[in-house]
């Protein structure tokens, strides 16, 4: 005989397991043209999806310069030095810092600022 809460938790497991499985993933990207301008999205299902809404948030002379499944990203950039950083990640905490460090790596007296950091809700 099974006993009852072996088989409860198994239950339990498969829930948990399918409802995170069924959860769609979701995409960020970063748009900018090195010089000032720039455009970011998330929360899209697709990367065409968030790489066309990072262009479109940005304008004409932008590429993209960052794509990632995530729910999370973040974009620093330098004025005086062109440098830029990206980071994405599950919250806030994750993205920022990193992006503001990998901008700072290639500039001198952490010129950097954080231009943007959103997560998809």
């Amino acid at each position: 005989m099974i006993p009852y809460r072996f088989v409860i938790g198994a239950l339990l497991a498969a829930t948990v397991a399918t409802v995170a499985s069924a959860q769609p993933s979701t995409w960020v990207a970063v748009a900018s043209d090195g010089a000032g301008l720039w455009g970011i999205s998330v929360g899209t299902t697709t990367r065409g999806a968030a790489e066309g809404a990072a262009l479109g948030n940005c304008g004409y002379y932008c590429k993209i310069k960052f794509t990632a499944q995530a729910r999370c990203v973040a974009y620093a950039f330098s004025e005086t030095g062109r440098a830029e950083g990206f980071s994405a990640g599950n919250t806030l905490q994750q993205v920022e810092r990193p992006a503001w460090e990998q901008c700072n790596a290639n500039v001198p007296a952490d010129s950097c600022k954080l231009r943007a950091a959103r997560c998809f809700e």
